[in-house]
């Protein structure tokens, strides 16, 4: 019983930090100003509770493809933007789709707990290190954008710094939460109750502040829950072990390039966020709409 609870305990850690390096890491992509020590383990804690419900969702609806992946990643960015926060409603209706779908359930659940375990652990070298290539070139084509908003670029030695040591934490959090076997998370029901009870906490201040709010997100996270159960199919982590200890380090490849992107874009001064929020929002509409189409036929791959 011990070693189960702290196996369910490393699985939710270490998805927590692949979650959150993807969602806020990613995203800010550099130290602010109001960053402190607190604030990221609070920020990290919160996380921990969504990447509970992610792990829960995986094994209790069996997911195991692009579809269904992305349905988690629609409550889980639902979650993050509607429930821990509100940025869902400060530009409503645009702001269910960015950055919940196109951010949270695209990048950071479909590309970097699913696709990036996938190229860790089934696909060739090529395909793999072009993968990480891939999101290291969005990652230092993004963070040219924060200067429009702060004022003034974030120079090149403190960009690298930054995204190396959060990505070496990055693959020590894919290790751990390979070796942790998620697959079979069946938490206790006092388990369960205990992290519904924060999402509830955070729920009541939410529909204090908004109170439209439960007109908006109850009947989406049912819509994706509903869909989730038509879209059974392989559960994901049950590949989970069968990764060699030399992949582990692909990811720092993102750093790598992410800095080869972001030196000569440093001193350019144009909005990235606009063509950035158009493309994944319109990428995230395609996946939500075929998730659910496919849910109402019946059908599962």
């Amino acid at each position: 019983m011990k070693k189960a609870v702290i196996r369910r305990l490393l699985s939710t850690l270490s998805l927590d930090y692949i979650l959150f390096f993807y969602s806020e890491t990613m995203f800010w992509a550099r130290w602010r100003p109001e960053d402190t020590p607190s604030g990221f383990v609070m920020t990290w804690l919160i996380y921990s509770v969504l990447a509970f419900f992610v792990l829960l969702m995986v094994n209790r609806f069996e997911v195991g493809d692009v579809y269904s992946v992305f349905l988690v990643g629609a409550v889980f960015g639902w979650l993050v933007e509607g429930v821990v926060v509100q940025t869902v409603y400060t530009d409503f209706p645009f702001g269910i789709v960015w950055t919940p779908l196109a951010w949270h359930a695209l990048i950071s659940v479909l590309a970097g707990a699913y696709l990036a375990r996938k190229a860790l652990g089934e696909w060739d070298g090529k395909k793999a290190a072009l993968f990480f290539i891939f999101l290291g070139i969005f990652w230092g084509f993004w963070a040219s954008y924060w200067k429009l908003e702060d004022g003034y670029a974030v120079g090149i030695w403190d960009f690298a710094i930054y995204t190396f040591l959060s990505t070496l934490l990055l693959v020590a959090a894919y290790a751990v939460l390979n070796s942790s076997s998620p697959w079979g998370f069946e938490p206790r029901r006092l388990e369960v109750g205990a992290f519904t009870a924060v999402l509830l906490f955070f729920g009541i201040f939410t529909f204090l502040a908004v109170p439209f709010s439960v007109l908006v997100l109850p009947p989406l996270i049912g819509l994706a829950l509903y869909a989730l159960r038509r879209l059974r199919g392989e559960n994901f982590f049950s590949s989970y072990g069968r990764i060699k200890g030399s992949r582990y380090f692909m990811p720092l490849l993102m750093p790598t390039f992410a800095i080869l992107v972001y030196a000569p874009l440093r001193d350019l001064w144009f909005d990235v966020n606009v063509p950035v929020a158009l493309v994944t929002s319109g990428i995230a509409l395609m996946l939500l709409f075929g998730a659910v189409y496919r849910a109402l036929k019946g059908c599962s791959s």
